[in-house]
């Protein structure tokens, strides 16, 4: 590519050889760019369209596709943070990007619900829904869970014969991992499966597959698996255990009665909840405060939303896109002539 045409040639070992290879040393760096920087009267201001690449937009301005290099150096944005992405890519790559789930609560966060530990909703034993706590925003009342999407159960389909000793347990596929299981037996079949590690990152029912009987004369037992459904409504009260192990394993933890809880008025995708909010004129500002104990942040009235407006990690997304958008590029002499003195440069 041109921009690396004149980098001079070192002597470099890849990784753990012993002899060097000739390659062109990708770190000098020309500094002609950050001296014309400031001055005004060599760069114009420029928007990019949807669709633009950095080679193609060089072509259309520049009439080569070798002057790609300057949108980069002559903008620190776009160096620090790539090229802005096409509009109709925003709502997919921030689904990517906060893929998790938001739980608004009006509950106090101060001391509870810590980082790395695990909530749930629903019963101890099996649970509506499971995840890990990733972050807390006391000023927003949000906690951002993880879901763990675990194999919650194991139905025996048929039985089998001919086992005299406890069969082996195998899931596979699924897309998840960490899943194991225990089978017991009772007058030869298998009479149930226990998920001893529901594992995660499941995005369908892994296969079971039970190892053959004992008997040359038996049939081998078959099971389906469950996974976790990881639904939560408006109003449920969500639950937290926090000893300083982390403990993933719920069905363990204390009676629910006795662990940290919080009652959560709203489940969002976390791209679709609040980065912050802003006031009418566009300033950032806080959420009011509650007026008892559990109620310490205002998230949910009316009243106290009615001035705000909720700016979405979508929304931010597309607003940090709009800035890539904004660039400065040279004019068409000035960049030959910053083409040609830089190249002369890297040949010295």
């Amino acid at each position: 590519m041109a921009y690396f045409t004149n980098f001079p040639f070192v002597n470099y070992n890849f990784g753990n050889e012993i002899d060097p290879a000739v390659f062109q040393n990708l770190t000098v760096y020309v500094d002609l760019i950050d001296q014309v920087v400031d001055n005004t009267n060599l760069y114009e201001e420029f928007y990019i369209q949807d669709g633009k690449r950095p080679d193609t937009l060089s072509y259309e301005i520049y009439g080569t596709t070798d002057y790609y290099w300057m949108f980069y150096l002559l903008n620190d944005k776009l160096r620090q943070q790539g090229w802005p992405l096409d509009e109709q890519d925003i709502y997919s790559l921030s689904k990517e990007y906060y893929p998790n789930t938001t739980l608004l609560t009006q509950y106090k966060l101060y001391n509870e619900f810590f980082i790395n530990d695990i909530a749930i909703a629903g019963s101890k034993t099996n649970p509506s829904f499971k995840g890990k706590i990733l972050e807390k925003d006391l000023n927003l009342g949000q906690v951002v869970i993880k879901p763990i999407k675990e194999v919650r159960s194991i139905a025996v389909n048929n039985g089998g014969s001919g086992y005299t000793s406890i069969p082996t347990v195998t899931l596979s596929g699924g897309n998840g991992t960490g899943a194991t299981a225990a089978a017991v037996i009772s007058g030869g079949s298998v009479s149930s499966i226990t998920v001893t590690d529901g594992g995660d990152d499941f995005t369908n029912a892994p296969t079971v597959t039970i190892s053959l009987p004992d008997e040359a004369s038996g049939t081998r037992a078959t099971a389906t698996a469950s996974l976790s459904s990881n639904s939560i409504g408006s109003n449920t009260v969500v639950y937290s255990y926090h000893d300083g192990n982390n403990h993933p394993d719920n069905t363990l933890w204390p009676e629910l009665a006795d662990v940290s809880n919080i009652l959560v008025h709203t489940a969002l995708e976390q791209y679709n909840s609040a980065h912050h909010y802003e006031d009418t004129n566009g300033v950032w500002t806080d959420l009011p405060l509650g007026t008892s104990d559990t109620d310490i942040i205002d998230n949910k009235s009316a009243a106290a939303l009615a001035t705000r407006t909720k700016i979405t990690y979508q929304d931010q997304l597309a607003r940090d896109n709009e800035t890539l958008r904004r660039i400065k590029i040279f004019t068409g002499d000035v960049a030959n002539q910053i083409n040609n003195e830089f190249q002369r440069l890297l040949r010295q």
